[in-house]
């Protein structure tokens, strides 16, 4: 016998003032830039689809070259982390895992490849 599971009710977000909103987006835009700054990509990520989704509501949005330039902190950063963490792997015999830091450090890399060439 099969049995459907219901979808979780979404939980409504709350009302938040510009002020909050405003706040909101100039934190993330901190935690972004730190982030990179760090080398933490979903980390980064995360906090510059936060400044994108609350940003819209208050009309802000956050300039192209300054985003760009963020992203490109971050994977640079990123994939230079990822290389270690793969010999790393490799050097305890973890095949598997090496294989994958390989695989995002080169997706990184290619991430900021790309947004050299828009700078």
């Amino acid at each position: 016998m099969f049995w459907w599971r219901k979808k979780p009710k979404p939980i409504p977000e709350p009302e938040l003032t510009r002020e909050e909103l405003e706040e909101i987006v100039d934190e993330n835009i901190k935690f972004a830039k730190m982030y990179a700054d760090h080398g933490d990509v979903s980390g980064m990520e995360t906090a510059l689809e936060i400044v994108m989704k609350y940003g819209q509501k208050i009309g802000r949005t956050i300039g192209s070259d300054e985003l760009a330039k963020i992203k490109l902190e971050g994977y640079d950063r990123g994939a230079k982390l990822m290389r270690q963490r793969a010999k790393e792997f490799r050097d305890e015999g973890k095949i598997h895992e090496a294989d994958n830091a390989q695989m995002l450090a080169d997706s990184y890399t290619s991430e900021a490849l790309m947004l050299k060439q828009t700078l």
